[in-house]
């Protein structure tokens, strides 16, 4: 596979990422706090307050997902930074019958390959369920 498959890498990651923030979403909520950033390379959860063990089960998929996927690059090309990002609509907070969720929410993975060319996709939710 060459570089011009990091953008489906990226793609897939956004979702995959999108399809299980529930807890990432309701933390947003709870705290207050919109934005979380994860290094997929070195694992880093931003804020800290996100970096609990279950969050992490989520990022270490998706770690995991991305590694196994640049495997399959031809050499020379690598990934050499992979950055996802969620805005949650925490501002959007809707709650009935025991069922709670918040508005757009924006997954970002940005991909960079070793020539420093950056693969970005979003992937938005209008409506995303929490988990509390």
């Amino acid at each position: 596979m060459g570089r011009k498959h990091i953008k489906s890498f990226a793609s897939g990651l956004a979702h995959m990422f999108a399809s299980s923030a529930q807890h990432y979403a309701w933390l947003a909520h709870k705290l207050g706090i919109p934005t979380v950033t994860i290094n997929l390379i070195e694992l880093r959860i931003e804020p800290a307050e996100f970096n609990t063990d279950r969050n992490r089960v989520l990022a270490e998929m998706c770690q995991r997902t991305l590694l196994r996927n640049t495997q399959k690059l031809t050499p020379p090309g690598s990934v050499s930074s992979a950055v996802l990002s969620a805005q949650f609509g925490i501002d959007d907070y809707s709650e009935d019958n025991h069922t709670a969720s918040i508005g757009e929410s924006i997954f970002s993975v940005i991909l960079t390959d070793d020539q420093g060319k950056k693969w970005r996709v979003d992937h938005v939710e209008k409506r995303l369920l929490v988990q509390f």
